[in-house]
């Protein structure tokens, strides 16, 4: 049992470098649930006892939602920021919505599982320092601090940005202490820095796992902080990092609430309830108000936030039909199997049976609809606005290129000027 998780990451990764499908769109959903898995049989080994066993079925399905509910909270406030943008998700909706979801869904027993194994592995379980004291205008004063540090990034997003990876937790963990839950307010109180340093480094390990296995997927997010995109681990700023330990707290802090109100199930650190739970009837109101709200972000999403889909060649309008027959003779359906361990089989075998003009112009399209995830939509739309390869993109300005994007297609929806602005800094530095 102990070596289903590692063995089933290992298998979709080397699937996902073959290109199989669906783990070559879906990599980062079956390496994540096979990092949960592997730490929750560590878990049971230390323990004697899974935690997905002890949530049961319908309280795993229940943490699982509320993770993804929470990250869509994110995506929500990512209107604003433009902070990442997703690329090459499945071109099938139903599917994508699914996938959608369930790798949101990764996000909270990713933070907790790990941060739950480290306690038993006593990290920083002696870790004690001065108390705090916490009166009530200070909780006040917190929460205050949360709300301009919700507020100030979606007014200034270019400057304030890393100010949402921490305003959840100056808005809740007030709410928390204040319940009396044993938050991490209550645990500072009393000199205990145990499970907040653990959440930190809980936080950076589930981010360093984030990143990696972003790196290698087909379906990914691509960044465009601003200041700090020149230095990089993966897909990350390496300064972007420092987000996400802030974040495993705000998590915690968004849970304890939810099991609090008997929203979701308790395990672990996770355990103080109501006395006096709600009716079914308002959990169930609770719960789908939320996936209206989710589903609501995810509408947008596809309209925002998502940059390109499945790269289909036969949707390429400057392929001529030799050159597309060819492609489907070999059962090459997608561009990016033209990238990864296949390319280096693929491109000489093209070369050989394509005209040299031929084999330029596709060399030149699958650079530029590949690069940084501009897709066919918006690979198309740059031809017929002149911008025909990633050379003649490196050469513009970001208002250059969307002036020029608007003049090809009047009125149609244009990328945002932060994606422009990733696509010609990184076509600058592309051999």
């Amino acid at each position: 049992m102990r070596l289903i998780g590692p063995l089933s990451i290992a298998l979709s990764f080397a699937l996902m470098r073959l290109q199989v499908e669906p783990f070559a769109t879906f990599f980062y959903l079956f390496a994540w649930f096979g990092l949960i898995f592997t730490f929750d049989q560590l878990i049971r080994a230390h323990a004697g006892h899974s935690l997905i066993a002890h949530c049961q079925m319908g309280g795993s399905a229940l943490l699982l939602f509320w993770s993804a509910v929470c990250w869509f909270f994110f995506e929500l406030i990512n209107f604003r920021l433009d902070n990442w943008y997703y690329v090459f998700v499945t071109d099938q909706p139903a599917l994508r919505l699914l996938g959608t979801f369930l790798a949101f869904a990764t996000v909270f027993p990713g933070i907790f599982w790990i941060e739950h194994y480290l306690h038993l592995r006593g990290i920083c379980t002696d870790a004690r320092w001065r108390p705090l004291r916490f009166s009530s205008r200070g909780l006040y004063l917190l929460q205050l601090l949360g709300v301009l540090s919700l507020a100030l990034p979606l007014i200034w997003p270019h400057y304030f940005f890393p100010l949402i990876w921490g305003a959840l937790i100056l808005l809740i963990a007030p709410i928390n202490y204040r319940y009396g839950l044993d938050g991490y307010l209550r645990q500072l109180e009393r000199g205990d820095y145990g499970q907040t340093l653990r959440l930190l480094l809980a936080g950076l390990i589930t981010g360093l796992c984030w990143e990696f296995f972003n790196f290698w997927a087909r379906a990914k997010w691509i960044y465009t902080v601003p200041f700090c995109d020149e230095l990089k681990l993966f897909e990350m700023p390496v300064a972007g990092f420092l987000g996400f330990p802030p974040f495993a707290v705000e998590c915690a802090s968004v849970y304890r609430l939810l099991v609090w109100h008997r929203l979701a199930p308790a395990f672990g650190a996770y355990r103080k309830q109501k006395p006096q739970p709600a009716s079914t009837n308002i959990r169930a109101a609770l719960i789908i108000a939320a996936l209206l709200s989710a589903l609501g972000v995810d509408y947008y999403m596809e309209r925002w936030t998502i940059t390109s889909v499945t790269p289909r060649v036969e949707r390429i309008e400057f392929l001529d039909k030799e050159t597309l027959a060819l492609l489907h003779r070999h059962d090459i359906h997608h561009l990016t199997q033209l990238e990864g361990w296949q390319a280096h089989t693929l491109w000489p075998m093209l070369q050989k049976e394509l005209k040299a003009q031929q084999y330029a112009d596709l060399q030149r399209i699958a650079a530029l609809y590949l690069h940084q995830g501009i897709g066919v939509d918006y690979g198309n739309w740059l031809i017929q606005s002149d911008i025909i390869s990633l050379s003649e993109l490196a050469t513009h300005s970001p208002v250059q290129i969307l002036k020029k994007m608007a003049n090809a297609k009047p009125g149609e929806p244009l990328p945002s000027q932060a994606k422009v602005d990733v696509w010609i800094r990184r076509a600058d530095h592309t051999p």
